[in-house]
Formats: structure tokens, sequence, C-alpha cells
């Protein structure tokens, strides 16, 4: 069971005018990994999908708290504001996470706190601030442009990191 950072993209990469359904197809992706891992007990899936998930989770709140929400800030500041303070408690659950034994009891019971977090986190962004930032009538396409070199970032940073790892 291979992941493909990028399988829940489509061949055509990061939708540079539709920012939100690049966000939208993150959010589905790492549901789908946690899915995955809170339904098998094969350890080698959870082994793959575990650290997995929280990669994705990394990348994805370090793309929506360097490029999303500054852009949106001004639209709903108390909902950025909220969203950013559950980023937070997602990171203490992930810095935890990383310290512990994929598979264990305890990282299991954490995974599953974990992802009932991002889901409430998930809902929040796409049925409250999403509709308000499409409605804004903000640029949608230079905000996607900017998320897009970010990400391109983020990507080369991590390919060069695990090249050296593999040194």
């Amino acid at each position: 069971m291979d992941i493909d950072p990028n399988e829940h993209r489509s061949q055509s990469g990061f939708p540079v005018d539709q920012p939100l359904e690049a966000l939208k197809a993150d959010h589905a992706f790492v549901k789908q990994l946690f899915e995955r891992y809170t339904t098998t007990q094969d350890m080698k899936v959870k082994q793959e999908a575990g650290p997995r998930i929280l990669e994705l989770l990394e990348m994805h709140t370090s793309l929506e708290e360097t490029v999303f929400y500054p852009a949106v800030h001004q639209i709903d500041a108390s909902l950025i504001d909220h969203s950013e303070q559950e980023h937070q408690e997602a990171k203490q659950l992930i810095d935890q996470l990383k310290s512990m034994q994929v598979g264990s009891a305890q990282y299991d019971q954490m995974m599953v706190q974990l992802r009932d977090a991002i889901m409430q986190h998930v809902q929040s962004e796409e049925q409250k601030l999403f509709p308000e930032v499409q409605q804004s009538g903000m640029d949608l396409a230079q905000l996607g442009i900017q998320m897009q070199a970010y990400e391109a970032s983020m990507v080369s940073d991590q390919a060069r990191a695990s090249d050296k790892r593999a040194h």
C-alpha cells in the first residue's frame, strides 16, 4: 500500500484557479488516510498511514497558516483566529504522536483524538470559512498562485531532506 503524497490531486497538480478545491482535496485525502488507519489491524498499513497523516497535516497546516489564512484574515478574523487555535491543538497532538510507537494502543487512541479534532476543523472551514471566502470577491486565482508556489517549495524541501536521509 504505497501512499503517493499527491495521489489526492489530479494529474495537473495544484488547481491554481480553485485554491479552495485544493484545500478540500487535502481534507478528503487525510480523511481517507484516517479511515485507513483507524479501520485496520494491519500493522504495515498503520506504519505507513500513521506517519503520512502527520506529515500531510503539517504541510497542509503550514500552507494554510503561511499563505491562506493571512490572505483571508480580513474576511472573518474571528473564524481565522479560531482555526489557528485549532491548528495549535492539532500540532500538540502531532508532536506527541511523533514520539510514540506507531500502532501502540496509546498511539491508536491519540490518532482517533487527532482525527476527531481535524474533522471538526475541516467541517468549520468547509461550511463556514470557504463559502465566506468565495462570496468575498477576492482574487482566488492570485491566492491559488501563491499557494501553489508555497506548496511546490515545501515539496521540494521535503524531497531534498529525504535525499539527504537516503545518502
